[in-house]
């Protein structure tokens, strides 16, 4: 049986990956006054991070429409299709992606979509497991099985240098945001299990620190590592990345670490130095 996978641009993807996948990338799009900007691979990352990072407006977010999901599933010469989507606790692209299904089903096409309850890496981490048990050549509802059980024992930190852009989506409280940055504390937040997002530690001091601490959370949360993947994504802090691989390599067994730069959805959440890892 021939398989395809579907995901939206959340989940970062270079050519290469794509082709390894066989996946295609749906994208969002973020909208910043009145300007819009598609998260492909036409996207200027870095005039878009230039932007943000200059408007005191509310940037937003737009989720592909179920149409832009139907015409994908239909499009698709595979056999059986797998979706990834972003949270739908954070997202409406969940729900697209399940309204374009009803749409491609009525061709005919077998589709089966994953909530990742997740994000970015998490995405990926599944994105990977995917292609794992594909290539074991286990039945479709085998794969399915082994992959909602991974997502639900899966975990994601996000490490953030700052916190404008978690305020600037009114995500965060803005005399919470501005208090943090005064005192010099810095978050690393997970998903709650169910695609919320919640607190697990607050660091003072600088971004030595903040990898240090990420790192104890990567050793607490992954258990035996051997056969396992680390994916770590970030948003222009390749340095910190090297600092958290050095350190875990220490303490940990992964078979592989993926790092991928995050997208355009990704980088206006995580804002430049935010870090994540999912395991």
């Amino acid at each position: 049986m021939k398989y395809q996978l579907i995901v939206d641009s959340c989940c970062e993807l270079t050519e290469e990956l794509k082709e390894s996948l066989d996946a295609k990338s749906i994208p969002l799009k973020m909208i910043i006054g009145e300007k819009e900007y598609v998260d492909d691979e036409n996207l200027d990352l870095e005039e878009f991070l230039r932007v943000l990072k200059t408007v005191k407006v509310l940037p937003k977010s737009s989720c592909p429409s179920p149409g832009d999901y139907a015409d994908a599933f239909i499009a698709s010469e595979a056999d059986f299709v797998f979706v990834v989507t972003l949270s739908a606790r954070i997202s409406g692209s969940y729900n697209s992606a399940v309204q374009g299904k009803q749409i491609a089903e009525e061709s005919g096409k077998k589709i089966h979509i994953f909530d990742s309850k997740s994000a970015s890496a998490g995405e990926l981490l599944i994105a990977l497991k995917i292609k794992e048990l594909v290539e074991k050549g286990l039945e479709t509802q085998e794969i399915i099985d082994g992959v909602e059980a991974f997502i639900a024992k899966s975990v994601i930190l996000f490490a953030l240098e700052n916190t404008d852009n978690l305020v600037k989506n009114g995500r965060m409280n803005s005399f919470l945001g501005k208090a943090l940055t005064m005192l010099n504390i810095r978050l690393i937040l997970s998903s709650d299990g169910d695609g919320n997002i919640k607190l697990v530690s607050k660091v003072r001091g600088g971004s030595e620190n903040t990898i240090a601490k990420l790192a104890d959370k990567i050793v607490e949360n992954c258990g035996e590592t051997k056969g396992k993947t680390l994916v770590i994504t970030h948003c222009k802090n390749i340095v910190a990345v090297k600092a958290l691989i050095k350190i875990v390599k220490e303490r940990c067994s992964f078979s592989q670490i993926v790092v991928m730069p995050t997208g355009g959805l990704s980088s206006m959440y995580a804002d430049i130095g935010g870090v994540l890892a999912a395991l």
